[in-house]
């Protein structure tokens, strides 16, 4: 792959991870009754309801800590020359929260428990091994572009990244699981393949390999639910399809449920970010980190230096203080 190329799909991963976010903060955590009654159907960026308590506060095309976390942990991997750092990245993320206006009602439930007990002296080693929720693989995914970057993917590299950056706040298997099929996806697309069959399938084989990693919680397999829900995607019109996968796979901040969902939404949307973006947005549950992984993953599919729409692009970097320009070059510096 060329130089340019491989940057333009980096820097479009992480202007998806945005996107993604933003297109879904305004509806997060309402079901889809609520959805329809209250704004109707989500069509592009805007700004939160003010009936929710989560986005009410946020302005068109701001970013939640989907976004936040995943520049933070690329700071980290640039700043260690692609090597992940866990008490690095619990240092910026502390920075990040005492400096930032919104973090007390977006930070995750897991991640709050854990820096918790981290205050408390609680050892990294401990204080993940409760967090079951999707913290873990929303942020995740720069370490996949790291880790893809030379194209050629090492798996077992690849899945002790991801389980070093899960340590502190979500050391179990599910969360683990849902994080190596977010990682594995973001590193076989950025290598240039670009079919999404072969990046679900890869994605399913890394949650396979996740599973075995961290404290073992029992749950349903996030391997076996996103099987599930290729499933529904390939026997069932769209909207009966994404009524199964909400009703059935679930979309809640729970790893098993919102990382499956997620990828079978970037299956379905076949990599188009607007479409993945806008079926994150309106299926309900957690939707601003459904989008901001899929809608990531479609970025790095994508050589195409207008994926993404100038006046979106200027707008997410006007609204939340992003150069995407300066994070890409972040990540390219870890090759």
């Amino acid at each position: 792959m060329k130089d340019e190329d491989r940057r333009v799909r980096v820097r479009n991963a992480l202007i998806g991870i945005a996107y993604g976010d933003s297109f879904g903060m305004p509806v997060e955590m309402w079901d889809t009754v609520t959805i329809r009654s209250k704004v109707g159907k989500v069509e592009g960026l805007q700004s939160g309801c003010p009936d929710n308590p989560i986005s009410s506060k946020l302005k068109r095309g701001m970013v939640t800590d989907d976004t936040m976390n995943s520049l933070i942990v690329t700071d980290v991997l640039a700043k260690n020359h692609g090597t992940v750092d866990a008490k690095l990245f619990i240092e910026e993320l502390r920075r990040w929260i005492a400096t930032s206006e919104n973090s007390a009602s977006i930070v995750g439930p897991s991640t709050r428990r854990a820096m918790e007990l981290i205050d408390q002296g609680v050892p990294m080693e401990e204080s993940g091994a409760r967090g079951t929720t999707n913290g873990g693989a929303m942020k995740i995914l720069p370490v996949g572009l790291v880790n893809g970057l030379n194209g050629a993917i090492n798996p077992d590299k690849l899945i002790h990244d991801v389980v070093e950056l899960c340590r502190p706040t979500h050391y179990t298997s599910g969360a683990i699981s849902a994080a190596c099929a977010i990682a594995g996806g973001g590193a076989l697309a950025i290598t240039g393949i670009d079919d999404v069959n072969r990046i679900f399938d890869y994605m399913k084989e890394m949650a396979d390999r996740g599973a075995r990693c961290g404290m073992q919680w029992g749950g349903p397999s996030v391997s076996a639910r996103m099987e599930l829900g290729r499933y529904f995607a390939n026997h069932f019109q769209r909207t009966e399809a994404l009524d199964l996968l909400y009703r059935i796979i679930g979309t809640s901040v729970v790893s098993e449920q919102s990382i499956p969902a997620a990828v079978v939404i970037f299956y379905m949307s076949k990599g188009d970010p607007y479409e993945c973006a806008r079926m994150c947005a309106n299926i309900g549950g957690d939707t601003d980190t459904m989008a901001a992984m899929a809608c990531g993953i479609c970025g790095a599919m994508s050589d195409d230096p207008v994926l993404f729409g100038d006046e979106d692009v200027s707008l997410l970097e006007q609204v939340n203080d992003i150069d995407f320009e300066a994070w890409t070059d972040k990540i390219l510096s870890c090759r």
